[in-house]
């Protein structure tokens, strides 16, 4: 290597020497107090403004087989007319549509 093309690297000597190039420390996090707390809670809506999946309606199709395992979840299986959009009994839909 040719010392005529080596570009100077002062990042070494800026890592031995934090006490002069570090920033600042960051100020500490306040923690907040109760009455702060429940000033920013006002006018939040506390439930949820969509249902859980297991709360909607029933979807055409769709058939509810009670609830699964451990954790509970609710189960279910299509019909031909999830598969399809044809109603496998002929009836018209309810929406007005054909």
């Amino acid at each position: 290597m040719n010392d005529e093309s080596q570009q100077p690297n002062p990042s070494p000597h800026r890592s031995f020497h934090p006490d002069k190039y570090a920033p600042e420390p960051d100020r500490a996090r306040k923690v907040p107090t109760k009455k702060e707390k429940d000033a920013s809670g006002e006018g939040t809506p506390s439930d949820s403004l969509t249902a859980r999946a297991e709360d909607r309606g029933k979807s055409r199709g769709m058939h509810d087989t009670g609830r699964r395992g451990q954790s509970r979840r609710p189960s279910g299986e299509k019909d031909a007319s999830a598969y399809t959009g044809i109603d496998p009994d002929g009836s018209p839909a309810g929406d007005g549509s054909r």
